[in-house]
């Protein structure tokens, strides 16, 4: 494997990035949503220190995956597990940022016997109703989750016109959005590590991201109440893209859920908690 790869799961090409120490401590990492495998940048340095190899894996129609048929949420961990077979893992964390969230939890859910520890970083909560989708204030989460309902070729069409806005546009709404840590982490070479995790997500199409939203937009497939893993759930204070009740409904569903808020930070916490997160997840 190099450190950007592809491994084959039953004919499909899946997207692999590495980062940290290739073939330290195995982090399985779900990235966020609009984006792919590229914005596990962030942990690079903090992972080179710790010695954790992190493995990003782009999910279906994503990045440099393929395209193919991923019903739900919970049909996720097949495919990370045909990943970590591949690579020779045997046990493993995972972690997922915003809408990667559930798909770490998918993981401890059905993998217990492999996955043994669990962080999500500004993690979504299940969507069960039409108020928890209009509390995400990022308006392209609002409106492509509720497009994708009833058409992914709609909300496809829409990924594709978001693909034309422009980097200084783009690099505007971040900043904004950010909480006061985090807009001052990403002055200057992490921002760029965002646009082109953003990017590379449609690189060879826009239906994987539209799909994605699908998912979100539907039961996730999965009893949050079988994740037994002891799950660290990192939330920003002033996150206003996937706000605190957030968390707290997750951490209330979880069963060993245990919520910690970082102070004066906002929705990137990557830019800003890669090594804490690191050191909570490594190996004891």
């Amino acid at each position: 494997m190099t450190p950007r790869s592809s491994v084959l799961v039953d004919g499909h090409r899946v997207g692999v990035q590495r980062f940290g120490s290739v073939g330290g401590w195995p982090l399985v990492w779900c990235h966020g949503g609009l984006s792919s495998a590229l914005d596990a940048k962030f942990f690079d340095a903090a992972g080179q220190q710790c010695g954790a190899d992190v493995i990003a894996i782009d999910r279906p129609g994503i990045g440099r995956s393929d395209r193919w048929d991923l019903a739900t949420i919970a049909h996720w961990p097949q495919l990370v597990e045909e990943v970590a077979n591949s690579l020779g893992l045997e046990d493993f964390a995972v972690a997922g940022w915003s809408a990667g969230g559930p798909y770490a939890l998918a993981c401890a859910a059905a993998m217990p016997h492999r996955v043994r520890a669990v962080a999500t970083l500004a993690g979504m909560a299940p969507l069960e109703c039409t108020r928890h989708v209009f509390e995400l204030k990022l308006w392209a989460d609002r409106v492509l989750i509720s497009t994708a309902r009833w058409s992914p070729r709609a909300a496809a069409a829409l990924v594709w016109l978001g693909r034309w806005a422009p980097d200084r546009y783009l690099a505007w709404e971040i900043r904004r959005t950010a909480g006061s840590r985090d807009r001052a982490a990403l002055y200057g070479q992490p921002l760029s590590w965002i646009l082109a995790a953003l990017r590379e997500a449609t690189v060879e199409g826009v239906s994987g991201t539209a799909e994605d939203y699908r998912r979100f937009a539907r039961g996730w497939g999965f009893d949050l109440g079988a994740v037994r893993q002891t799950v660290t759930m990192w939330q920003g204070e002033q996150d206003v893209l996937l706000p605190m009740k957030h968390a707290r409904r997750l951490a209330t569903a979880l069963p060993n859920g245990t919520l910690r808020v970082v102070a004066s930070s906002g929705h990137y916490l990557p830019a800003i908690i890669a090594d804490v997160v690191l050191d909570d997840l490594a190996p004891r």
